[in-house]
Parts: structure tokens; C-alpha cells; sequence
């Protein structure tokens, strides 16, 4: 591990504009340089390079970051990788940690380890198939007779593993590979003689890479029918380097269009995503078999908010396979579904529709996909009402996961029409489905905070029934389920302290005179302090209290900014580049003195500047206020209420309502009741 006085020295030295122009060439323009895109088909100079900020923005694709992030997109480098490259091309010299702990080391030296195995495997694998006459006669046989092309064999590394009892075994001793690690990583069995055997012997080999593309487990397919082995196919199990919860094949070579086109397809199997390949579709993963788990979401999701499940017409499958979705609506992604004609998979599919024939139609018959599901149980559910009604609310059911209120209002009136009902009665039904979720969330969350030692389990069967005063509105139990109104009321706060945080503004005294000058930054400061306002959101609050660390002792703002995009936090400098504009302010000469008159930016005119910070706090004040009394109001909703708690919940909603009021006629706005 690299020693982080050495990063810091790395990044202290590194200029984004001679990174990136070792791969791209640039020209400059104004202060910054501008270039052809690397991350898509570019024809016009659509990226932009800032040596001011230190980063990188494509204003085409989207594609931004650090000069660590451009190697490890651009080249595919991992992070120590990255930093490597530049110490060398720069000339630092690095340090490595030396102090960790026993464990560590050989946790970290079993990993290679591992991995070094696969590698192996993955060779020899590929050497079978390639050279060896019974690799010819049956791996590529069937590979040629799937369809698939010499080079989509390559690079996907495709393989076959001999059909002898421990022929790749021998191979691997032979070569030094401990007997553990194969067994460990499921290449090779030991009977209860103590014999060593191959796990797939006589199966075609398909290898998992990481999103890395390193070989982490491998699926085999097999050839011979003769009843001795019913499995179809043989997947890796779990071991060190592999968890199949957090694996989706094909994530490697699907990462960069999934980033372009910003759309993933979901398919079920490894010749699924081969063919989809092979026919122009790359931004294709699968979920090998299996209901997508939280951690293949978070693969995703990293990635894009848009996902796109291939059925192929069998409706037991669909129906079964509808189950899990809720858990991506739960994220929220955006789903679709396209149903393949009767008889086809995607791999079949595929095969007879080539480059744009295919994509023409993922994209005609792609549909929403609760509106699928609401149209696939409705005819199931036919004219009986049993059914039906127990329809509605399955639907109503998965609506309940759709975060934003627009979006469920869309779904309810679509419904409504679908079903002849009305739109009260589905979003009676609706609430109580939300408020089910809503108690389920706080239950979750107050055993996770149980496990985590933040109450001892004799306070909790203890606990007094919820009233609105033991509601703790800076880290209630909701938290995560806030809408965007208060994440966009605290971005906004945060991004007006990293633009504008060293400007001066003053404070107007009862008498309309300014008093003394006071920094941006340190009026917030002063604000937040004095009304006890805290960020809701935990990488808000991250970046906020390095600014106020940063602030006390750098006085140049584009210095703090670059420190934040050269963060070694990817949440962090991710945030910042994504938000932070790379052209530079201009600055009227004399705007201090001439601050009434109205130039190009708000940086330029000291009085809008001033107006904004006060509106921008109010903002987030009403956030708070708001989201306060969506708390309460859920509260309200419990009919276990005693008439006392009632009673306290409603004066402190009102309190609320009136301070919303307010806070709304300074902001000139209306606010409902």
C-alpha cells in the first residue's frame, strides 16, 4: 500500500493538462484546453481541461474527473496503478506502507494469490481449447456451431478444460499452485479417498472477470450427455476473490457503453451477452441465473439509472423474475422491459438480428416497466374480482417503491385508466402501502442502530410510544428517504461556500447600515451554528467540515477546489468535479466599488451575491421545516396514537406550518397549509 504522504506528494506535482495530453491532443483556449473526447464518438472538441481546477469535463458524454480517474478510464489502471504511473512520469519516489498487521498481509497476499491461480487457469484453459485436438474437436465445435466469431472467442477468453480426471489439476501442481487455493476456488474436488479431481473436465469454460478484468471465477458448460453429470452447467463458489452476490458477467466489457449510452440490458446467461456483443450491443450484463442482489444493484447504479430486463416470453419466468425488481425501483433506477417473440432468448435473438436491426428493436419494443407488469396481471387476472383486486394492490404494492412523488402520481392516473377504478381509492390504498414501507425502514434501521451498539436491547423494549418531541429532525430515522427538495437545498448551500466561499458580504444592521464585513464561508458557518442546522446528507456533511478544516488555513478558493478534486475520496472529488463549472469567473475590475451595477456573474455584484446567500439559507431552512412536518404528518397517521400525543403532534405541526409561512413570505413564496 502506498504511504498517503506519497500520494499527497503525487498530487501536489501532477498537471492534469500534460496527463491528459499524453493521450489526447489539446489546444488552448482561454485558461484552459480543449480536445477530442475519448470517451465517445467525438467530432467536435467537446472536452475541456482546467489546470486551475485540475480536472477534466466532457460536456458531450459527461465524462469527468482527476488525472487518477482519466488513467484508470482511459487505460483501465487501477488506483495504485494510476498513482504509480504519475510518480514515475514525474519523478517522485514512493513510499509503502510497512505497519499492516499480520492479518492484513495475509489476507492481501491470499487474494493475489488467488487471482495469480485463475490467471493460470484461465491459459490453460484457452491453450486446450486453441491447440489440443480434443479442445478443436469439442469446445471449439461447439463455440463455432453457437455462432461465435474467433474474436469475440478471444475476448471474451473463452476456453475448454479437458475431459480427463485431473488433467488441469497435475498442470497446476506441476507448476507450483498449492492444493488449497484450487480447491478453494472450486477448480479442483477431493473425493473421500483423499483423490484429487477436475471440477470441469469436459466443459467449455467461460471466465468472470471483475470490473477490473481480472478472472475472479469461471462457468462451465457441458458437452457430453451421458447422464453421468446432470449439471448443465458449473459455476465458481464462493470463495475469497468471488461472491456472487457482488458479480455480473460480462460488467468488464459492458462498462464503457453503459457509461454512453447510459443504459444497461439485463439478460440471464453467459451466450446471452456473448451474442448481444457479437451484434452491436455491449452495454449488456447477466445476472448468471439468478435475482439481482443488492450488490449487482450498486454495480449498476454506479453506473447509470437505467435499466432494461430482456424476457423471452416465458411467463412463469417473468412473473417470477418481477419479484426482485422492486429492489430497483427501491434504488431508483428506471426500469424497462422488452419481451422477445415466443421461442427466442437473447442469445437466439441475437443471433438472427444483427447491429442496428437488434438495436431498433430493444428500443421500439422497450416498454415501462410497471405499466408491463400492470398489463401482463391484468390479463392473468381476467374478469374476476378477486383477482383483480388482489392485482391492484400488488401493482399499487411496487408503486409504493417509486421514490419520487410525480412518478407515482404518473403511475397511479395510468392505472386508474387501466383498471376502471378511480384515482382516490388507488391512492388510499397507495398510502398505506407507503406507510407500511415507511415502519419497515425505522425497524430496519433501529436494528441495524441495535447492532451497532447505539441502544442496548433493554432500552429498546423499553422505549416510549413516538411523539413528536422525541423526533431528532437533524438525524431522524428516515433520513434516507428525504426528498430531493432538501439534497438540493444543502448542494446548493455547499456549492455557494466552494465557489464564493473568500468573498467578502455585509451584514445589514436594524438602521439599513452595513455592518463589518465577514467571508461567506464564515457567515454560514455562523448561521448554521446559531439555528443548529446539520447536513442530512452524510457525503454533504463529509465535504462541508474538510471546507470549514481547509478554510481556516488556505486563503485561495481555486486552491481549496483543487484540493477537493484531487481528493483520494472518489465520493468526494466526484461530487466536487461534477458540480464545480471549469470555466473561470471573470472579474470586473472595479466590481467592489461599482457593486450596483449588474454584470456578467453573480461573483461580479456584491449585493445579488449577498441576496443569494440569504436566499439560500432561507431555502434550506424551509427544506427543513418541510421535511419536519412530512414527518409528523406520518406520525399523524398511526391509529395507535393516544389523544395526548395527538394532541402535542398537531401543535408542533402547526408551530411549523407557521414558521414555514414566514420563512416563505420573506422568500417571496406561496406555501400550502
Amino acid at each position: 500500500m502506498i504511504k498517503q504522504k506519497s500520494i499527497d506528494s503525487v498530487m501536489a506535482a501532477v498537471r492534469i493538462e500534460e496527463v491528459v495530453g499524453d493521450f489526447v491532443s489539446l489546444r488552448k483556449q482561454g485558461q484552459d484546453f480543449v480536445g477530442i473526447c475519448p470517451f465517445h464518438d467525438d467530432k467536435n472538441p467537446s472536452m475541456h481541461v482546467s489546470p486551475r481546477l485540475g480536472i477534466y469535463k466532457c460536456f458531450v458524454c459527461d465524462a469527468a474527473g482527476n488525472p487518477v480517474k482519466f488513467l484508470m478510464e482511459h487505460e483501465k489502471m487501477s488506483y495504485p496503478e494510476a498513482i504509480e504511473y504519475l510518480a514515475k512520469k514525474y519523478g517522485i519516489p514512493l513510499e509503502y506502507e510497512r505497519s499492516e498487521s499480520d492479518e492484513e498481509r495475509q489476507q492481501r497476499t491470499l487474494r493475489e494469490s488467488l487471482l495469480f491461480v485463475n490467471e493460470f487457469a484461465q491459459k490453460y484453459f484457452v491453450d486446450q481449447l486453441r491447440n489440443s485436438e480434443e479442445g478443436k474437436l469439442m469446445g471449439m465445435a461447439y463455440l463455432k456451431e453457437r455462432g461465435f466469431m474467433d474474436a469475440t472467442i478471444d475476448k471474451f477468453g473463452l476456453g475448454y478444460c479437458p475431459d480427463g480426471w485431473d488433467n488441469f489439476t497435475k498442470a497446476a501442481l506441476e507448476k507450483g499452485y498449492k492444493e488449497e487455493y484450487l480447491i478453494e476456488l472450486g477448480l479442483t474436488g477431493k473425493s473421500q479417498s483423499g483423490k484429487l479431481y477436475d471440477i470441469y473436465r469436459g466443459r467449455v469454460i467461460f471466465p468472470i472477470h471483475n470490473d477490473a478484468g481480472k478472472v475472479i471465477g469461471f462457468g462451465g458448460r457441458i458437452l457430453k450427455k451421458d447422464g453421468k453429470d446432470p449439471r448443465k452447467y458449473v459455476n465458481s463458489r464462493e470463495n475469497t476473490i468471488y461472491h456472487k452476490s457482488d458479480t455480473l458477467y460480462g460488467i468488464f466489457f459492458a462498462k464503457n457503453a453503459i457509461h454512453k449510452q447510459q443504459n444497461v440490458y439485463l439478460v440471464e446467461g453467459y451466450t446471452d451477452v456473448i451474442s448481444m456483443h457479437e451484434s452491436g450491443v455491449e452495454n449488456v450484463v447477466a445476472s448468471s441465473g439468478t435475482s439481482l442482489t443488492q450488490g449487482q444493484i450498486r454495480m449498476i447504479t454506479k453506473r447509470t439509472q437505467n435499466i432494461t430486463v430482456l424476457y423471452d416470453g416465458d411467463m412463469a419466468g417473468i412473473k417470477a423474475s418481477m419479484r426482485g425488481i422492486d429492489m430497483l425501483l427501491e434504488q431508483g433506477l428506471k426500469i424497462r422491459v422488452c419481451l422477445l417473440p415466443d421461442g427466442e432468448d437473447p442469445d437466439s435473438f441475437a443471433k438472427k438480428h444483427r447491429d442496428s436491426e437488434l438495436q431498433d428493436y430493444l428500443a421500439a419494443e422497450s416498454k415501462d416497466f410497471l405499466l408491463f407488469k400492470a398489463d401482463i396481471l391484468s390479463k392473468e387476472a381476467g374478469n374476476d374480482p378477486i383477482k383483480r383486486a388482489s392485482m391492484v394492490n400488488e401493482i399499487l404494492k411496487s408503486i409504493s417503491c417509486v421514490k419520487d412523488n410525480i412518478e407515482r402520481a404518473f403511475y397511479v392516473k395510468e392505472c386508474a385508466k387501466l383498471f376502471d377504478l378511480s384515482e382516490n381509492d388507488l391512492n388510499m390504498n397507495l398510502r398505506r402501502f407507503v406507510w407500511e414501507k415507511t415502519k419497515e425502514q425505522s425497524r430496519i434501521a433501529q436494528q441495524q442502530q441495535l447492532q451497532q451498539g447505539g441502544t442496548t436491547p433493554e432500552q429498546a423494549t423499553t422505549e416510549q410510544p413516538v411523539t413528536p418531541d422525541l423526533i431528532e429532525t437533524k438525524k431522524h430515522p428516515d433520513a434516507s428517504q428525504q426528498t430531493d427538495l432538501l439534497y438540493e437545498a444543502e448542494k446548493d448551500l455547499l456549492l455557494l461556500m466552494l465557489n464564493y466561499g473568500n468573498l467578502v458580504i455585509y451584514e445589514v444592521d436594524s438602521n439599513g447600515e452595513n455592518k463589518e464585513g465577514l467571508r461567506i464561508d464564515q457567515y454560514v458557518c455562523n448561521e448554521m451554528e446559531k439555528e443548529n442546522i446539520r447536513f442530512h446528507y452524510a457525503l454533504l456533511e463529509k465535504i462541508f467540515d474538510k471546507y470549514v478544516d481547509w478554510a481556516s488555513y488556505i486563503g485561495n478558493q481555486d486552491q481549496i477546489i483543487r484540493n477537493f478534486t484531487l481528493s483520494d475520496d472518489p465520493q468526494i472529488s466526484e461530487f466536487v468535479i461534477r458540480n464545480i463549472p471549469v470555466e473561470e469567473p471573470r472579474f470586473s475590475d472595479r466590481w467592489k466599488e461599482k457593486y450596483d451595477i449588474h454584470t456578467h456573474t453573480t461573483r461580479n455584484n456584491l449585493r445579488i451575491l449577498q441576496n443569494q446567500v440569504q436566499n439560500i439559507l432561507l431555502t434550506l431552512k424551509l427544506r427543513i421545516l418541510e421535511n419536519d412536518a412530512t414527518i409528523i404528518q406520518k406520525i399523524l397517521e398511526n391509529k395507535e396514537l393516544t389523544e395526548e400525543d395527538m394532541s402535542l403532534a398537531l401543535q408542533q405541526l402547526n408551530s411549523i406550518n407557521q414558521l414555514k409561512r414566514d420563512i416563505s413570505k420573506r422568500l417571496n413564496r406561496v406555501v400550502s397549509r
